[in-house]
């Protein structure tokens, strides 16, 4: 979206990352301190000598920013609660920083090179070791790959030290943050959804660690699988050699891939003196690389493993000097899949497919994983995860704000594919071509072999550059061809055709729909009008990047990060402010604080369907039915419109990277809200819905194989919950593979339908032929149209609903805990609406991340339900109980 519509591992221990190798004699401890460049007097080159004393200095963190550290440290109120981040004073963090750490290389071998791995710094960094100047890094994805061995001191000790510069930000002198100094995190400036970050996110941003290799080591091993069908795969290994010795080596490099115990040998390899030597091994010449039936990676809900994650090999690649000692060995994961796309099928529209089978992308964007970088390893897996249960397969990386391996990683195994932008907005130009340039061959060697990532983008809503065949543009073409093949598909921008500068369903921008809008509107427009932000543009659903609405919180979230005096329901007079407490948590009118969401519209919309709110308990409640029934329209919309044009939507935004009320499905604090479950279920593999423009029911199938002998059923309840069995529906039926095909209409008898009362409920069911459900759906309807103010009148459900005692089983990763419940509604006059589901402790305090398989649901008298909850089973200590609160409570 542009500008203007707009745990830790550990705190002084950095990770232990051997920057694509895992052959290493030992570990080496890093203990970062940090300070204020202008707060020491000695020359880097003497902080980096060994026993100089860091007093005063605090502990740094590592991967992570300056400013962080400080608030780790408690030398800053916590950020993200009130308007504690404004009052920073940024000229604090907007200079450089010196971070320094010693090691011990006394248990270094004969013979062995050592080296010292910086794979990331935001945004220049000066490395000193020793007392040495011995790098210059540039832009935050260039890697620092340094062979200290030379240096080391004989007593065993020694030092590293980094001068660390932020990034430029000032735009009242023509040098904005975006796109000027890309390659950077272009929203730590602020964004419309978060604030600018004092020190722009400088610091050592990722991970730090030391590699022990022989005379030669082995640089970014690049595997490629070449899919003439799906039932064979070529393999291709490209392996760089770099000696960085005064001898020439002669040597072989060995590969094995595992599942398949394939195993390879190349020929004899002379490696010149401080030279570097690129090697290949294709199916061509060992036939051991030819794969039939190889196992394919999916993306989430078309095929997989029956745990939910995907089929991944990997590759151990080692180079083997003349005496048979092993040089180096760097093993990297790969997967093998097919992207392809058209967008002559639909006549237009950009059609996806992986391995052969068109993919309807459902899924959002995200800007950054958190605003202040704290998010690293298995925060990573949570996350990713959260997105796979809300049966999601694509995350669009917006202009490359997430940089961690990790995220890569976990899309990789729970089949979230990866829409990766490069560090650009819309059109702007930039510092230094050679800087970027440099970082763009970094970001695709680093991440090439993931085979999440299928889409590389130029640039967020723009041409890179303004120019098609600009030398941007250029940079970044050259680096994907020459560094990633044609394996994964590019767009030079992320919402239309290069061509089209109005962003429209128009001329080149056919292929992609726009982006926008991105506030709530009423549920009948996703279904009729799905125009974007910038033009109006008829039945131009096709492959959507960007579409959103502000997403209000829960009660709990609300109170961690506003303060008492704002505990009342916002008022539209409110939101249209720049400077209170609303606007500084980005629920407001103004376009650089997220006015975008149009955050009048939605209390409006709260007020017209569910009634004015008495207290903000009452608003929250109230806000998550209306984040239900938004986001599930928006992708069921997508849905009831599938390959008619329809090919793809993302969701502007699936992650909370500050805590906001505004674009969001879970928030800052894993707290699912009603965006996460209407994404969950519009977004199902088999989906049963209604349209509530047309009153059509429809199946939609995205498994790539057909579906024989399914049942569809419709039931219409008053609100009292007795069934009305004039409106009772039932077909037999069968699907083809990736399809949508109408069932029947609901609600033929238009009279009767008038006499159901001020509001009632359709439920949808989907069996198949053993009558096992796959799928079930509901909502609730108002006689008038979208007025469910008649919710606030019906009987309460009070001590009605029964949970069982909790089954607690294994999860699927073997170490989480499944909570299984079975929920009741033992009454029998009455319906439980919207009944929220959570876990708290014996202190009634929320249990987060909690992963729950619904909430929001209602029960008719009598129905029951099966609930499960995953969880840490660290999380579990202080006791637990599923807590249940239905809205007629």
């Amino acid at each position: 979206m542009s500008y203007f519509k707009s745990l830790l591992l550990g705190i002084v221990v950095s990770i232990f990352f051997f920057v694509n190798s895992v052959f290493a004699q030992q570990l080496y401890g890093l203990h970062w301190k940090l300070a204020p460049l202008a707060d020491v007097k000695e020359h880097p080159e003497n902080v980096s000598r060994v026993n100089y004393v860091t007093q005063n200095w605090i502990d740094a963190v590592v991967p992570g920013t300056a400013f962080y550290a400080y608030v780790k440290a408690g030398k800053e109120p916590n950020p993200d609660y009130a308007d504690n981040i404004y009052k920073v004073d940024h000229s604090k963090y907007n200079r450089p920083f010196i971070y320094r750490a010693e090691f011990v290389s006394d248990k270094q071998l004969p013979g062995k090179r050592l080296w010292l791995n910086l794979n990331g710094i935001n945004k220049r960094g000066e490395v000193f070791v020793n007392g040495h100047h011995i790098g210059t890094m540039r832009g935050f994805m260039e890697r620092g790959l340094y062979d200290v061995t030379a240096l080391l001191n004989k007593s065993g000790k020694n030092a590293v030290a980094v001068v660390v510069t932020p990034p430029r930000n000032d735009p009242e002198h023509n040098h904005p943050l975006a796109n000027w100094e890309s390659p950077t995190y272009l929203s730590s400036g602020s964004w419309d959804w978060m604030p600018a970050v004092p020190g722009l996110n400088s610091g050592i941003t990722d991970t730090v660690g030391f590699t022990t290799t022989g005379a030669v080591r082995i640089l970014d091993p690049w595997i490629q699988a070449f899919l003439p069908d799906t039932s064979k795969a070529d393999l291709k290994v490209n392996a760089q050699l770099e000696n960085s010795t005064d001898k020439a080596v002669q040597g072989l490099v060995t590969v094995k891939i595992m599942p398949g115990n394939i195993t390879i040998t190349s020929k004899q390899q002379n490696v010149a003196p401080h030279s570097k030597l690129t090697v290949n091994l294709t199916a061509a010449d060992f036939k051991q690389l030819k794969l039939n039936h190889p196992k394919l990676w999916w993306p989430n809900g078309y095929g997989g493993k029956a745990n939910g994650t995907q089929h991944l090999y990997t590759c151990e690649v080692r180079f083997l000097q003349a005496d048979g000692s092993v040089s180096d060995k760097v093993i990297k994961s790969f997967g093998i899949r097919k992207v392809t796309s058209d967008t002559t099928t639909l006549n237009g529209p950009m059609r996806v497919y992986i391995n052969d089978v068109p993919i309807l992308f459902k899924g959002g964007n995200w800007g950054m994983s958190d605003y202040m970088l704290k998010v690293r390893g298995k925060d990573y897996e949570t996350r990713i995860k959260l997105h796979q249960a809300m049966n999601y397969n694509v995350i669009r990386n917006w202009t490359g704000e997430v940089t961690d391996e990790d995220f890569y990683k976990y899309c990789d195994k729970y089949g979230i594919m990866i829409w990766d932008d490069f560090w650009l907005n819309n059109f702007g130009a930039i510092d230094s071509l050679s800087v970027f340039k440099a970082n763009a061959i970094e970001k695709v060697k680093r991440f090439r072999n993931h085979p999440s990532l299928v889409i590389w983008c130029g640039a967020n809503e723009g041409v890179p550059g303004g120019e098609p065949n600009g030398a941007i543009s250029q940079a970044i073409k050259e680096a994907i061809t020459e560094n990633d093949g044609t394996d994964k598909l590019y767009l030079p921008r992320s919402n239309a055709g290069v061509t089209n500068p109005n962003f429209s369903i128009h001329g080149g921008s056919k292929n992609l729909s726009g982006s926008g809008i991105w506030a709530n509107v009423d549920l009948k427009t996703y279904f009729t009008d799905p125009h974007n932000g910038y033009l109006f543009s008829k039945n131009s659903y096709g492959m959507r990047s960007e579409l959103g609405s502000a997403t209000f919180v829960n009660i709990e979230s609300f109170k961690k990060f506003m303060p008492a005096e704002y505990w009342h329901v916002p008022t539209e007079e409110e939101v249209n402010s720049k400077t209170n407490m609303w606007a500084k948590h980005y629920f407001s009118t103004d376009g650089a604080l997220g006015g975008g969401s149009s955050p009048v519209n939605y209390i409006q919309s709260i007020n017209k369907s569910y009634g004015s709110s008495k207290s903000i308990d009452e608003f929250c409640k109230k806000s998550q039915l209306l984040n239900l029934e938004t986001l599930k329209a928006m992708y069921e919309s997508w849905n009831d419109h599938m390959w008619n044009d329809a090919t793809g939507m993302l969701i502007w935004m699936s992650q909370s990277a500050y805590p906001t009320m505004i674009w969001q499905t879970y928030d800052y604090y894993y707290d699912l809200t009603g965006a996460y479950f209407g994404s969950k279920q519009g977004c199902e593999p088999v989906h049963i819905q209604w349209n509530i423009a047309n009153n059509a029911v429809k199946l939609i199938n995205n498994r790539p194989f057909a579906l024989q002998g399914l049942k569809a059923e419709a039931m219409v309840y008053d609100a009292n919950g007795k069934l009305v069995s004039t409106f009772t529906q039932q077909k037999q039926l069968d699907v083809k593979a990736t399809s949508a095909t109408e069932v029947f209409v609901a609600f033929k008898d238009s009279i009767n339908r008038s006499k159901l009362g001020d509001v009632y409920f359709l439920k949808l069911k989907l069996s198949d032929v053993k009558g096992k459900l796959l799928s079930s759906n509901f909502y609730w309807i108002g006689n008038k149209y979208l007025d469910y103010t008649s919710l606030n009148k019906l009987k309460p459900v009070g001590n009605r609903l029964h949970v069982s005692a909790v089954q607690v089983n294994s999860a699927n990763d073997k170490v989480n805990k499944l909570l299984t419940y079975t929920v009741n509604n033992t009454s029998s006059d009455r319906v439980a609406f919207g009944i929220r589901a959570q876990l708290l402790n014996n202190q009634g305090k929320q249990i987060l991340p909690a992963m729950i398989n619904d909430s929001y649901f209602t029960l008719m008298p009598g129905e029951k339900k099966l609930l499960e909850v995953e969880v840490a089973p660290e999380q579990l200590t202080k006791g637990y109980k599923l807590d249940l609160t239905a809205y007629n409570q």
